[in-house]
């Protein structure tokens, strides 16, 4: 409560000063859309199917967020730590412009308002470059310890401050995608209300697994969410739904979302090599006339074994796996509202 206290404090003072907007909850008047993108092709010249394919970032909560909750052992407070977390983005987006991606990247509070307080420009800088602005949502960063049973308004009002903070960090008039929230039984109709359409990377934050009915590479709208044990509705198609789910690829383990932080993988140059294995899989199962995605996720300082190299094992991946199958038509970069609007676009 305290550092959002203080965070509106500074807005309200910089908009006396210098005409910033002082609210953090609502994205600012001078915000500009995000520009309408055609959604991306389903099949290539050959008539193929196409996987579109994504990297995604999530931001942790580390320190105190807007709702007072302290998350973390590291700090965004920290000034040094903080602007090590700001260079590792930028080195990594900048990486990726270079094979012609864009990144969905998923920020929430403190990163956010450490981002406003300073002055920072990362989120807006991105946004500009073409990257997608998301919410990667820990709710018990946000709404305190066994948030399950809370209403679905609180958790809706929650989300929605969340998003304020992004689109005033990020110059942006709206944001669409989230992560997290994954054992909320009622997360879809809060997440309608909140304003957001397209989820993924669903997976326990108490196993730290992803159940295998939700692996594939063909989005679908779930008709419900799940309590991490019953995931009938969750898998369940809904025309009507509101959210696009996108599943993460063809992977053939349950712990494949966290592998890359375990002993299991091996190591960074085992776990890229698995991730080649998934995207060759997914390009097996990928349908013509359908929908095909395949997206991974990495965090700010990972995958850094070596420090004369940052970041080369995603490059060596990107240089030797993607950009060959981008250029042979078979993979297309696109960002997850991308995707989604693919999808909506081949529906009946």
């Amino acid at each position: 409560m305290k550092r959002t206290l203080s965070l509106l404090l500074f807005l309200v003072i910089a908009s006396l000063v210098c005409g910033l907007p002082a609210t953090v909850t609502q994205p600012s008047a001078e915000s500009q859309p995000t520009e309408s993108v055609t959604p991306p092709e389903v099949q290539n010249e050959a008539g193929e199917a196409v996987l579109l394919f994504d990297i995604g970032m999530h931001i942790e909560p580390m320190g105190e967020t807007a709702q007072g909750f302290q998350s973390g052992k590291n700090d965004y407070h920290n000034p040094q730590f903080f602007e090590r977390h700001v260079d590792d983005i930028r080195y990594l987006a900048e990486m990726i412009e270079a094979y012609g991606g864009r990144m969905t990247i998923q920020s929430q509070s403190p990163f956010t308002t450490v981002a406003l307080e300073s002055g920072n420009t990362i989120l807006a800088d991105l946004a500009a470059r073409g990257h997608e602005l998301a919410l990667h949502f820990h709710e018990d960063a946000h709404l305190g310890k066994n948030p399950e049973p809370l209403p679905v308004q609180q958790w809706c009002d929650v989300m929605k401050e969340e998003l304020g903070y992004i689109m005033q960090a990020g110059g942006v008039s709206d944001v669409r995608y989230w992560s997290g929230g994954n054992l909320y039984v009622n997360l879809y109709e809060a997440a309608e209300c909140a304003g957001l359409d397209v989820n993924s990377d669903w997976k326990s934050p108490d196993t730290q697994s992803t159940d295998m009915s939700l692996i594939g590479v063909n989005p679908w709208r779930p008709a419900g969410g799940t309590d991490g044990s019953d995931f009938t509705l969750f898998t369940q198609h809904d025309p009507n739904g509101a959210i696009v789910f996108l599943p993460e690829g063809q992977y053939d383990k349950e712990n494949f979302a966290s592998m890359r932080r375990s002993d299991d993988a091996g190591g960074d140059e085992a776990y890229f090599e698995y991730l080649k294995e998934s995207l060759y899989a997914s390009l097996s199962a990928a349908q013509s006339g359908k929908v095909n995605v395949f997206h991974f996720t990495v965090h700010p300082g990972e995958f850094r074994g070596d420090p004369q190299d940052p970041f080369g094992v995603i490059e060596k991946f990107l240089t030797e796996v993607v950009d060959p199958l981008v250029a042979s038509g078979q993979v297309q970069w696109a960002t997850y509202s991308e995707m989604a609007d693919a999808y909506a676009a081949t529906e009946p």
